[in-house]
């Protein structure tokens, strides 16, 4: 599973020397930090792969927040155990 803290070491990375500008937690908005959508999706995308795992293109769309994030991978992996 994927915590806050690994998202936000993703969002560092896309960041790169502007990432110290931050405070990134699972609060963290990824608009906030200014993230475009396309490095966003990069990052859900690469969470995916990470996970082996893939995302409801719909649910994936409406994350807004690291916590979203975490959260839709919780519920991606539940939903694929129980299937």
């Amino acid at each position: 599973m994927i915590t806050a803290e690994e998202v936000c070491v993703r969002i560092a990375k896309k960041l790169g020397s502007k990432a110290n500008s931050y405070t990134l937690n699972e609060d963290t908005a990824f608009d906030s930090v200014g993230l475009s959508s396309l490095q966003i999706a990069d990052i859900v995308y690469t969470i995916e792969d990470d996970l082996d795992m893939e995302f409801d293109e719909s649910k994936a769309a409406s994350v807004k927040t690291v916590a979203d994030l975490v959260k839709l991978a919780e519920e991606t992996k539940q939903g694929s155990a129980a299937a």
